[in-house]
């Protein structure tokens, strides 16, 4: 059964009346892969999102699949290599949202330039990078051409190489869309509650719908903790501490006009204390993160303040000679990383490595890793699965491509659909990096602007509905049209007009329909209300 929304109850019905091999809980990136990873195995497989896929971390990332460089420095070479090389098969499976681009590394000096090429040259020898794709230097006239903006009075070089940019809420939504069509199911806005356990032995969990307080059991043999930021509050459930402690990284990012920082290039800015600040180009917005601070506690919408949004502008002035302020914001979001404790490190000096463990009563936890990983992380987990189910699982020999990935050419699926409606190439290339080649099928279900001259069509709401388990206005605005990230200027007009279809197509209340525009006219308020 797929995610159709109005189609929920018969998806709850399902669930009680079938014992599966591996329950997964958790529906950010690492509970996708793994609900994909053991499907394509040939597993019988659940997904069970407390909230909304990828409502937590893995809508709140930097969208970078990267290895990261500066864990080279740290000595985390097995991390960096891993990430590498996932980023080309990511690449393989979705074309639409692994896009190549190149990111620039600014030098200020001829010493600090040498330093990052042989810190890149290294990347590439791991990552296995082809030729096209190889770094190149720049300087004077060339780097000017490059990057206009770029101070070069401050930073005369710089190296250049490839990285991906993804959208990691779209990631999600395709692992998990993909999982199902191999076989398995997947239910967001289902809590678990407890663990059901038979002679101290997990069989299963005990789980509430968030939408109708209905409770109930699901039966499985193993049960995956893939939860994030909220891994120790399922082990919990089990009676049994964690081997290790999990501390909590807070990352922001804000969300500037072009027009007020028109770069053209995806840069690597370092701030003050050394920390990684990107400078991402996106549309009409371009956005800048990110920090990495202690959190004390798990919670969907960490608050950003203005003295993190303060530290994310202090590189723009040394890099681009421009002094943002606060009410350049158009929005930001924030995202919690799952960390691994390592005695006597800052969070920015944790590994991103990740660690799969094993309960005496059977619950497998995966913890730590990054976006990048994702996929090997599912393997690994699902690998301790079949250990603990006593079953032989090989690998699959081929790459099953995720939905929407089935596309030769970006520009040639855009123009495609410029000419099935007529909209601009901008609104088109939008589409096709939602959607991938999936996109004609979205404009089936409609092709009318939501608002004037605006880039979200009434199509995409019907498909994250009938499609992606879409239950809310939250779930439409962040995180299956990411209008409210990256059409900030659009997002107030889009409330109400998605909330009508929404409430005709999902037969809300009146009610209903007013709670769900009061909610996210509040998140839409939050963003830019940085507090003190």
């Amino acid at each position: 059964m797929g995610l159709d929304s109005n189609q929920r109850q018969a998806l709850l019905t399902e669930t009680q009346n079938t014992k599966y091999d591996i329950i997964v809980i958790g529906g950010g990136i690492t509970g996708a892969g793994i609900l994909r990873e053991a499907s394509l195995r040939g597993l019988s497989a659940l997904l069970i999102e407390s909230d909304d896929f990828a409502s937590g971390t893995s809508s709140k990332s930097t969208k970078l699949i990267h290895g990261g460089l500066r864990y080279l420095a740290m000595g985390h070479v097995h991390v960096v290599r891993e990430a590498a090389r996932e980023r080309k098969r990511v690449h393989r499976l979705a074309p639409h949202l692994a896009e190549p681009r190149w990111l620039m590394l600014p030098a200020a000096n001829r010493f600090e330039l040498a330093k990052y090429v042989v810190g890149v040259t290294a990347y590439e020898k791991l990552g296995q990078v082809g030729k096209q794709d190889k770094h190149f230097n720049l300087r004077g006239a060339e780097l000017e051409d490059f990057e206009p903006l770029l101070n070069q009075s401050n930073f005369p070089h710089a190296c250049v190489y490839r990285e991906y940019l993804t959208d990691d809420a779209r990631l999600v939504m395709a692992n998990v869309r993909g999982g199902i069509q191999a076989g398995g199911t997947a239910v967001n806005k289902l809590k678990v509650t407890g663990l059901h356990k038979e002679k101290d032995r997990i069989q299963g969990v005990k789980v509430q719908c968030q939408l109708s307080s209905e409770s109930f059991v699901i039966q499985g043999r193993s049960v995956i903790n893939a939860a994030g930021p909220w891994v120790e509050s399922i082990c919990q459930l089990d009676g049994k501490e964690m081997p290790k402690s999990v501390v909590l990284s807070k990352g922001i990012h804000v969300v500037v006009p072009a027009e007020k920082l028109p770069v053209q290039q995806v840069t690597f800015s370092v701030s003050l204390d050394d920390r990684p600040v990107f400078v991402v180009p996106k549309g009409k917005t371009v956005y800048l993160g990110t920090t990495d601070t202690l959190h004390p506690r798990a919670e969907p919408w960490p608050e950003v303040t203005a003295e993190e949004v303060d530290y994310l502008f202090e590189p723009i002035r040394r890099y681009y000679n421009i002094d943002l302020t606060r009410d350049d914001c158009l929005t930001s979001w924030a995202g919690l990383r799952p960390l691994i404790f390592e005695s006597g490190k800052s969070t920015k000096e944790i590994s991103r490595k990740d660690e799969v463990w094993l309960s005496e009563s059977g619950l497998i936890t995966i913890a730590g890793g990054k976006l990048t990983g994702y996929r090997k992380m599912a393997e690994d987990a699902v690998s301790r699965a079949c250990q603990v189910l006593g079953i032989d699982s090989i690998l699959p020999d081929f790459e099953e491509l995720l939905p929407g990935g089935d596309l030769s050419s970006l520009t040639q699926t855009a123009l495609d659909l410029t000419q099935t409606c007529p909209m601009s190439d901008e609104d088109s290339e939008r589409l096709v990096r939602l959607y991938g080649s999936e996109g004609r099928q979205v404009l089936a279900m409609g092709s009318r602007s939501l608002i004037p001259d605006g880039s979200v069509f009434d199509g995409e709401v019907r498909w994250a509905i009938k499609e992606e388990g879409a239950h809310s206005l939250e779930d439409v605005l962040y995180r299956r049209t990411r209008a409210a990230l990256y059409a900030p200027a659009e997002s107030a007009g889009l409330v109400e007009p998605i909330a009508e279809l929404m409430a005709d197509e999902l037969n809300w209340s009146a009610t209903r329909r007013e709670e769900e525009i009061k909610h996210v006219n509040r998140l839409l308020a939050a963003d830019t209300a940085f507090q003190a």
